[in-house]
This record gives C-alpha cells, structure tokens and sequence, in this order.
C-alpha cells in the first residue's frame, strides 16, 4: 500500500511560493536578461548607424578630399567620437586605413586579412581581423560621392561597453524582481499568520476534541469568521465535555430507577413464593407490587417519548382546536390525584368562549398533563393550582402555577435537561423519571414556540407556554 506525505495548507503555501518564485526568476535571468541585451545591441546598431549617417550627411561628403587633406578632419571627428563613446575609422577603397580616432597615426591596409567586414552594415562581434583589441560592434557605411575618394566609414563601440549598458538595465530589473519577490513574500506571510495559522489552531483543537476528556477551548483573537467558528467549535468542545458526565448521570439515573422497583418486585415475589408472608397478607404486597410495576411502565413510557421527540424529528399532526376544552379534559383525567391530595385546580380563561390553537392536539395535551401532573406532585395537601390563558400578539400564554416546594434559582437551567430531578424533588417524585419537562420542551420547541418558568423555593413554580393563534 502507498503511504502519501501528508499536505497541510501552510505546506501548498510554501510550494506555491517557491514555484512562483523559480519562475519568475528564470523568467528574468533568461528571457528577460537576453530581451534586455537584444534590446541595448539593437540600440547601439540604430545609434551608431545614425552617427555614421549624419557624417556622411555632413562634411566628408561635402568636400573632396584625398588621403591625405582628409586627415584635417581627425579633430573634429574625435570630438564626435569621444561624445559618443565610439571609435571612428575611415578606409580608402584600396584598404588603407587613412584615419582612426583610436590612434593617431593608423598604418594598416584592411586587405591584408580578410575584409568581409566592410562589405557588412552591421557586425555585433567583431575585431576587423585583429586590428581592434576587443570584440565591438562595428558599422560600416560607403562613401560614394567624394569626387577624389571612395572608401568606406566604420565605426565601432566595444562590446564591453555595450554590455556593461546591459548589465546596467539588467540590474535595475533585477531591482525590481527582488522587491516584488520581496513583497510577494510579504503577503503569502499575511496569509500565512492571518488564515494558514487560525486554521492550524482550529484543526489541532477539534481533533483533540473527545467525549472523555476536558476539551480546553481554542483561543484565536480576532473578529472574524475564524474567531466565530472558534466560539462555535468551543460550545460544540463543551457539549462534548459535558456529555461524559450526561452518560453517567443517564445510566446513574436508570439503573436506580428500574434497581429500585425490580428489588422490591423480586424481594416480595420471593417472600410469597417461599411462604414468608402469609396470605392473608399477601394482597398488601400485591398492590405494592402493582405500584412498583406502574412505576416501570411510566419510566419506560417516557423513555420511548423522548426518544420518539429527539431533537428536531417531531412529526406533527397540526390542526386547530379549543386549547379550553383540552385544558378542562386534562383536569378531569387528573380528578383522581387531585382528590386524593385535595387539590383544587381553579381554571381562569381569557374568554368564555372557545379559544382555537393552531398545533398538534395530543402533544399540547401531554404537555399540559406533565405540567399539571408536577404541580399536583410538589404541592402540599389541600393547595391550590391556577391555570391561566390569555392572548398577546396572535400568540396563546397557557400558565401553570402551583405553590409547591419550588426550585432552587441555580437549578432552574437544568431542570429541561433528560433525566434531571432537583434535591428538592426527589422525596416527593417517586415515579418521575426525569423526562417529562423534557418532553414538554422539545414538543414546544418542535412547534417552533416557548416554554419558560420562574419559580421560587417554598413559594412555588408557574410554567408558561405559547401556542400560535388559530
């Protein structure tokens, strides 16, 4: 099996950057160096052809002169030559060289050796056979209407110095690569600290992430979509910190739920099977054992219900009805607990007429069950629970309000929570799972409504929920 080197975005960066770098750079010393030195030779051909044309314009063939008067001009000449930093010659047609700019007294016959040369306007790498002492460019121009001589007018530039013109323009481009390199590498920086490294930071952090362990947050300072996905990943750390402790508390939570009712429905069971209870007793522990076994089936109930209301895939059967009359069948469904702790449930309306909802009937009816069964439940004897409606903005309030033990105000946040039972409740809940708050937020929220309560210690809970107006 092939084992791939592992690519990280700061990696791909770094190529990106190396191979624009050796691009450009080839690019430079290569084509944009030679461009340059195509370019300078072919200027120094159109300069020198220019100056020899202008001569020739000028006063060598204006006058007529002989090898000899045509030596008078070697000043004047020299003056041009050392302006331009060229080097002027001018050969008879029989290849005497009568003047030379570059030395005073020239005795060379050009045909000695081969004179090719002069019959070539331009020759970029040449030494006239020897006779100059470094490779120049020469430019060779006829003279033809001199009445007493016919030759030929060369001049030539060294192409040391040409090249060292080159070299000059090469440098300034060279300049100019290294700055843009230089700011290039300025950016792919920025980029590098202010995205390559968020997201380094961001990746080591969620990959640390583990239901088992304390997932530290992931600190990056800035306002932008980074710092929001960092918050984002940091709840999602801290869900997943906190579910360890969830998983305890559910399995914690279950096992005494269902070890307490089992042991005392084997302990009994056991106890009549061996004959330890009498049977004139045994009608006692029966129903003891009935109790314990509703007990079971509620729990189990409710298990089935939160899972079924998990999250967002609540199917709803949304139809419009009297929220009076299920909230009236609830209180009479509950008449048997209320009578056998003397409650009162005292229903106030915000009309005497129907009142109809917009929502799924048998859901909205077992929140007000489970809402109504607590209050029942952590209320004291002869106590009165309210139930009130009213209508703001095209939106139903429903209230429940007891005066039980209440809740602890830090508790308040958890009590939504599966599975979750104050202190306080614990002595009075002794078939609550820990699910029917639960269950009753997630069918609110599934209606894409809200359920909020304040309650009080030793005064009691009120339990408000919304419901669309039909």
């Amino acid at each position: 099996m092939k084992k791939y080197m592992k690519t990280t975005l700061g990696h791909k960066l770094l190529a990106y950057y190396l191979v624009f770098f050796a691009i450009t750079f080839f690019a430079m010393s290569t084509l944009g160096h030679n461009y340059i030195r195509e370019r300078v030779y072919s200027e120094a051909e159109h300069h020198l052809q220019d100056i020899g044309i202008t001569l020739l314009s000028s006063d060598i063939n204006q006058q007529s002169y002989t090898k000899t008067t045509i030596r008078s001009l070697y000043s004047q000449l020299l003056i041009v030559a050392e302006a331009t930093d060229c080097r002027i010659l001018i050969v008879c047609d029989d290849g005497d060289i009568v003047m030379d700019t570059g030395e005073k007294k020239p005795n060379y016959n050009v045909y000695t050796k081969n004179a090719s040369f002069l019959h070539q306007q331009f020759n970029r790498d040449t030494t006239m056979e020897g006779y100059l002492p470094s490779e120049s460019m020469c430019i060779s121009l006829p003279i033809e209407k001199s009445a007493f001589m016919n030759g030929y007018l060369l001049i030539t530039q060294s192409n040391t110095y040409i090249d060292i013109r080159a070299t000059y323009y090469s440098n300034i481009l060279s300049f100019f690569f290294y700055l843009m390199i230089f700011l290039v590498g300025i950016v792919f920086l920025l980029i590098y600290i202010f995205n390559v490294r968020p997201l380094h930071q961001l990746r080591n952090g969620a990959k640390d992430f583990s239901i088992a362990h304390d997932n530290p947050p992931i600190i990056i300072h800035s306002n932008d979509e980074y710092g929001e996905l960092a918050q984002t990943l940091n709840v999602i750390g801290a869900e997943l910190s906190k579910f360890d402790e969830y998983q305890r508390k559910f399995i914690s939570n279950i096992s005494h739920d269902f070890r307490s009712p089992l042991t005392n429905i084997r302990g009994y069971v056991q106890a009549m099977t061996d004959g330890i209870i009498p049977a004139e007793n045994q009608e006692k522990y029966l129903n003891i054992i009935l109790y314990e076994t509703e007990r079971l089936t509620k729990l189990s109930s409710d298990l089935l219900d939160v899972n079924k209301y998990d999250k967002d895939h609540i199917m709803l059967d949304i139809t419009d009805f009297d929220i009076h009359d299920t909230i009236q069948k609830t209180c009479e469904i509950l008449e048997s607990s209320t009578k056998e702790k003397q409650i009162q449930i005292d229903f106030v309306p915000v009309t005497s007429s129907p009142l109809f909802v917009s929502a799924d009937h048998d859901k909205i009816e077992q929140v007000l069950h489970n809402l109504l069964d607590n209050a029942i439940k952590f209320s004291s004897n002869e106590a009165h629970i309210t139930v009130v409606t009213w209508i703001h903005h095209e939106r139903v309030y429903i209230s429940v309000k007891d005066k039980g033990i209440g809740i602890p105000k830090e508790e308040l946040p958890q009590i939504w929570d599966r599975f979750y039972k104050t202190d306080l409740s614990r002595g009075k809940d002794k078939l609550g799972s820990g699910l029917g708050l639960s269950i009753c937020r997630e069918i609110i929220n599934a209606h894409k409504q809200t359920i909020d309560v304040v309650s009080t210690v030793g005064v009691g809970s009120e339990f408000t929920f919304t419901l669309p107006k039909a």
